[in-house]
């Protein structure tokens, strides 16, 4: 029976290591892509600014979809009607924007794609909608008295 654990041992040792192979190539394949998107930038950005042209809703859902929270969530972390949320995230999904990172009971739980990172979507989106990291407008800061 020993001789037997130490065989599986062996494959199991064999199978982790050729997973983390795996995993150190396709770590490699993003950082390439990414290279190759960000020296494109400009043409890529033109689609992401036609995605969220139509207005501030669309970018505040984006936003919002942190890899946390569902449909319900975001819908009520904003304020917003249900199905106006659902129809902006299947949108959001089709385009390649975001996508469903978990499904916890009948929660499908929306999050962001790498591309974020490297076109920095967000940054872009907080700055031309002036909304917070999470999709709620920016906190203005108060002017202090002059001195």
């Amino acid at each position: 029976m020993g001789r037997k654990r130490a065989i599986d041992l062996d494959r199991d040792q064999q199978v982790l290591s050729r997973l983390s192979k795996i995993e150190h190539r396709v770590d490699s394949i993003d950082q390439t892509q990414a290279f190759a998107l960000r020296a494109e930038a400009d043409k890529h950005f033109n689609t992401v600014k036609a995605i969220f042209k139509h207005g501030k809703r669309r970018a505040q859902i984006y936003l919002a979809a942190n890899g946390n929270r569902s449909v319900e969530e975001i819908a009520e972390h904003l304020d917003m009607k249900r199905q106006n949320v659902g129809r902006e995230l299947k949108v959001l999904g089709e385009e390649g924007m975001l996508e469903i990172k978990d499904t916890i009971g009948h929660r499908d739980v929306w999050g962001k794609k790498a591309v974020d990172r490297t076109l920095r979507i967000t940054q872009f989106l907080r700055s031309e909608y002036s909304l917070s990291s999470d999709g709620l407008g920016s906190p203005t800061r108060k002017k202090g008295p002059k001195a």
